[in-house]
């Protein structure tokens, strides 16, 4: 059985600044800005939630089926896709958009200033009955806000079981979409800094959002995660990489190990052993999908780590 991805995939383009953001900046000039950056290096990944976590599913051994839009530019992220062997059939085009793309620069001191153009992303539509069959859960990351409420909606309707993951459409939502799909989802990911914006837009609290048939998870960077229940909360280490490259889309890695768990049905505890795990991984390359370690590396740091088998 499958589980369906929704959500952004985007190409992101990352710049370094030698400077610092701050010293180019007049405070009294502030209203007027006409500022240009000379950047020492330009790199570009693909990216975008739903792109990185479908990747990182299945480097933890899973099937995961993508539901996204590329624009007129998107060929050379199919084929990325594809040679993964990522299921990407409903990868649909938008010929007259470009695929969804974020302009990030960094200056010295890991400051950034981020342009993200949803292009594509916007028109993507809720799954027809093709891309749902043989679907046993899925999983909503942040992508067009429409989108994300109607498939809500729909796996509501249909009994499919799904994640929510706002992601930074927590603040760009509508409280009342929020509340619909945090309150019809079995499990709900969010950053610390997401669960309070959640709950002051919604008033759902985790009081409300933790019961028998729901489950909270909060990532909390290199502190791990922890995961509330009902019966108890399951605290997650962070798994350390063998070196920090970059920190972009370890949280997208973390989500995407998690659902190769629920895939195989396992416990949300052990699902999140295999997050941290996956994370660790990504950790140690740039952008969001620049990391294959085969299954053998990631059995043996879940065995070092963890002291079991990798199950995945």
């Amino acid at each position: 059985m499958a589980i369906l991805i929704s959500g952004s995939v985007a190409y992101d383009s990352v710049c370094s600044y030698g400077g610092r953001f701050d010293e180019m900046l007049l405070p009294d000039e502030l209203s007027h800005l006409n500022l240009t950056f000379l950047a020492d290096t330009l790199e570009r990944y693909f990216g975008g939630c739903a792109g990185n976590i479908a990747w990182a599913m299945k480097a933890a051994g899973g099937s995961p089926r993508l539901l996204a839009m590329l624009g007129k530019d998107g060929a050379a992220y199919r084929d990325h896709l594809d040679k993964a062997g990522i299921d990407s059939r409903f990868v649909k085009d938008a010929p007259d958009e470009w695929t969804a793309q974020a302009f990030i620069t960094t200056d010295s001191l890991g400051n950034q200033l981020t342009t993200f153009h949803a292009g594509a992303m916007d028109l993507l539509q809720v799954p027809d009955h093709e891309a749902l069959s043989g679907v046993s859960a899925a999983h909503i990351a942040p992508g067009g806000l429409r989108s994300m409420a109607s498939q809500g909606e729909l796996y509501r309707k249909l009994g499919i079981p799904y994640v929510f993951d706002p992601g930074q459409a927590t603040s760009q939502l509508s409280p009342a979409a929020l509340t619909e799909l945090s309150l019809g989802s079995m499990l709900i990911c969010v950053s610390e800094y997401e669960e309070k914006l959640l709950a002051d837009r919604t008033g759902l609290d985790r009081k409300k959002l933790v019961t028998p048939s729901r489950s909270l998870l909060v990532t909390r960077g290199g502190e791990g995660s922890v995961i509330y229940t009902e019966e108890r909360e399951i605290r997650i280490p962070a798994v350390q990489p063998l070196r920090i490259a970059d920190p972009v889309g370890a949280g997208d890695a973390y989500r995407g190990g998690l659902l190769r768990g629920l895939e195989l049905g396992l416990p949300l505890e052990t699902c999140g052993r295999i997050g941290s795990t996956i994370a660790s991984f990504k950790l140690e390359a740039p952008g969001g999908q620049a990391y294959s370690p085969t299954l053998s590396d990631i059995a043996a740091r879940y065995q070092m780590v963890w002291g079991t088998p990798y199950p995945g």
